[in-house]
């Protein structure tokens, strides 16, 4: 049994009995436990009780004795209390007896101190004459080493002399006799650091360390290496004068990382790690200060090239490649990012200037492209092939420009490019006006099969044009999405401020800004933005207008026809006799010739319509709304066009009727039988009357005694001109 588990403080009754009880199974067991545990509790009760008893007794027992030593203690309290209360009047006493005193040796001990210092000044001073004139004579045997080491007695007698009269002027001397010692070493440093001798120039070193002049030393060691980079670059130049390689920069760049290398191993041996980053400080004074600059070499080579956009090409690679360099040199090591600004504006700023110049470049070129690109033709059926054929040349050209676009300017110059290429655009789009043009004035009185075909494969062409067109837009709003991406995310890494150009400018960062919101813009058929939202725009009448030329062409015969009978004044319409039966008349000729003429329609519009090509789909779209229901309805592209046109047979047919002036009622009865076997005809095709025509019939075969009963629901106007042509009085 656990006693120790009843001192604790959060003992739980409950808990320790249970856990004591875990260890019996058996239920008698059990109680023969409870029975022993309650027994030996009353023992221990009995045994607390008396040992509380037992130390109660010993308490009372030793209480006069404590009481004895507490009044003993504070006795000795009192006693100790009246001494120190004596000592501390003896303290006083002996303070305003010895104060004077002691303000006396203070005084004495300062004055002592002042003439210390006073003697050791006049001893630095006595010694300052005499170092300067040591120092003098060695300026004469140019002796630099010990000069120096006169320089640092000089030093240390002035710091000696501190507080004394004439410290401005031994200052000023010191600072003269540093001069003097640099001027001296000059030569000898400029040499050692263009030689290249890690002792030698250790020695300046820890000379002009001591001298506190350890960045002009280093100054030195800038300029010496900017000469002769300087040398080397203009060498470079010299030679790529006499060629037209544009491989002479790239050739510099790996010649000066090469130099970067093993000066930065150099400047550590020497100066110190701390001075490990400070040949990136020589090529970033030297890119500052280059002759000629970077940018008047490529503007000359560039005069020396025709090949302009290779040339930038070419450049723009050899900075990218030179930057990535430094990446891999850089590694993960600690570098400040004030330093690798630096080298990125060094590397890449020069460069904004050509960026700004890539779209003009671009634009000669796709121009140049084009002109060699003979679109417009003789006849019609040429220009419309010669656009078929050009059209995947056209946007393999804008590709080119946009992959370009990505080398040269890494995308910066996208802005500019996108408008370079909606002009572009505008210009093909014209070539493509000028062929429907020569479609529209093929036309002729006559309907021509092959003049149809031109047009649907230029409404083919001009689709494939617009999906194309799409793709390409695609891909530069996907190339707009990731610079943006890329600015954001990694503007401030070392990766990107190495290998990448800036938007630099207010203007620039606010037409890249637009365009990213242009890109943002959905592709649709029907929009009001986008990348190329004016090209969209112009594309879309001049589908309609190939559309209204292959329909004119398809009309022609019907048109024709109609506009040849004589409704107004036709002697059948006007033939008076007595009334015949219905069945006794017979379509006349000219519906006959219309009818026939639409039963054909389908065999020659199903070879060019039945299973239309994506991009002849695209552009019919475009047309007509109608075309975009194919989808859903499953109604084909030849079944749509046959629809315009019997609409638009109806319509001519409908405002023909409108100017009969007069009908007799046999003249209406046979109005009413052509019009009725138009409606055969076109039920024949899948198709149906207008309603006009259809109230026209209801009208015409209405007996005179109950035209308006029967006219009821029909268009009133129609209702009116029927009645007048009929000669009906009208009862109102």
């Amino acid at each position: 049994m656990d006693i120790g588990a009843l001192s604790e403080e959060n003992f739980d009754a409950v808990d320790w009995i249970n856990k004591t009880l875990k260890k019996t199974d058996d239920q008698q067991n059990k109680e023969a436990v409870v029975s022993s545990l309650v027994s030996k509790l009353q023992l221990y009760v009995q045994q607390v009780n008396s040992a509380l008893e037992e130390t109660s007794q010993q308490v009372l027992a030793s209480m006069p004795r404590i009481m004895t030593d507490a009044q003993n203690l504070q006795a000795e309290a009192c006693q100790l209390k009246a001494k120190m209360s004596e000592i501390q009047k003896d303290i006083f006493q002996v303070h305003q007896e010895t104060s004077a005193s002691m303000a006396n040796l203070e005084r004495l001990d300062s004055m002592k101190t002042k003439l210390q210092i006073a003697k050791e000044g006049l001893q630095e001073s006595d010694g300052w004459g005499k170092l300067v004139t040591e120092l003098e004579d060695l300026f004469e045997q140019n002796d630099v080493k010990k000069s120096c080491e006169k320089l640092k007695a000089l030093q240390k007698s002035l710091i000696a002399q501190a507080n004394l009269p004439g410290q401005a002027e031994r200052e000023s001397q010191l600072e003269g006799f540093k001069n003097r010692i640099e001027a001296l070493a000059s030569t000898a440093v400029v040499q050692c650091f263009t030689s290249g001798d890690i002792e030698q120039s250790k020695y300046y070193v820890e000379i002009f360390t001591n001298m506190d002049r350890l960045p002009q030393l280093i100054q030195y060691y800038l300029t010496v290496q900017k000469r002769i980079l300087q040398q080397q670059w203009s060498e470079t130049v010299e030679l790529s004068q006499n060629s037209s390689s544009t491989s002479f920069l790239r050739e510099f760049y790996d010649n000066l990382f090469q130099y970067y290398q093993k000066q930065q191993k150099w400047c550590i041996a020497v100066f110190g790690s701390t001075q490990s980053f400070t040949p990136i400080l020589v090529i970033v004074e030297l890119f500052t200060n280059l002759q000629p600059s970077r940018e008047n070499t490529v503007i000359s080579c560039l005069k020396r090239n025709d090949d302009k956009l290779t040339t930038l090409q070419d450049i723009s690679t050899a900075n990218i490649h030179f930057g990535r360099l430094f990446i891999d040199a850089f590694g993960s090591s600690a570098i400040d990012m004030e330093i690798v600004k630096k080298i990125s504006a060094a590397i890449f700023d020069y460069f904004n200037t050509f960026i700004g110049q890539t779209a003009s470049f671009e634009q000669q070129w796709l121009a140049s492209h084009l002109s060699e690109l003979i679109l417009i033709h003789s006849t019609a059926t040429e220009s419309v092939r010669a656009i078929g054929n050009a059209t995947n040349k056209i946007f393999g050209w804008m590709d080119d420009t946009l992959k370009r676009c990505q080398i040269i300017t890494q995308n910066c110059g996208l802005p500019s490019i996108v408008i370079v290429l909606n002009d572009f655009l505008k210009i093909v789009l014209d070539k493509f006006k000028k062929a429907q043009q020569q479609l529209h004035a093929s036309q002729c009185t006559e309907h021509d099969w092959n003049l149809i075909g031109t047009c649907v494969s230029l409404l083919e062409h001009i689709g494939d044009f617009r999906m194309k067109l799409g793709e390409c837009e695609q891909r530069i709003v996907q190339s707009v999405q990731e610079k943006k991406i890329e600015i954001e995310n990694g503007g401030q890494s070392i990766a990107y401020m190495c290998t990448n150009y800036k938007i630099s400018g207010k203007r620039e960062l606010n037409e890249f800004k637009k365009l990213i919101e242009t890109s943002q813009v959905l592709s649709s058929f029907h929009r009001s933005g986008g990348i190329f939202s004016e090209i969209f725009d112009l594309i879309k009448p001049i589908c309609e207008y190939i559309h209204d030329t292959s329909f004119a062409v398809i009309f022609t015969p019907i048109e024709n026809q109609l506009k040849a009978v004589n409704l107004e004044n036709d002697e059948n319409m006007d033939l008076n006799g007595s009334e015949l039966p219905d069945y006794s008349f017979a379509p006349q000729e000219f519906i006959t010739v219309i009818g026939q003429y639409l039963l054909t329609l389908p065999q020659h519009l199903e070879p060019l319509l039945l299973t239309p090509s994506k991009q002849l789909k695209l552009a019919l779209e475009l047309c007509d709304e109608r075309y975009a229901r194919v989808e859903t309805t499953n109604e084909a592209s030849a079944d749509i066009l046959l629809s315009l046109l019997t609409d638009e047979c109806c319509a001519l047919y409908t405002e023909r009727i409108k100017r009969i002036g007069e009908l007799t009622a046999f003249g209406s009865k046979q109005l009413a039988c052509d019009i009725e076997y138009l409606g055969s005809v076109l039920e024949e095709l899948g198709h149906s009357l207008s309603t006009n025509l259809q109230q026209t019939i209801t009208l015409l075969r209405a007996p005179a005694d109950n035209y308006l009963a029967v006219s009821a629901g029909c268009e009133p106007r129609l209702v009116t001109a029927i009645r007048q042509m009929r000669k009906i009085i009208s009862k109102d």
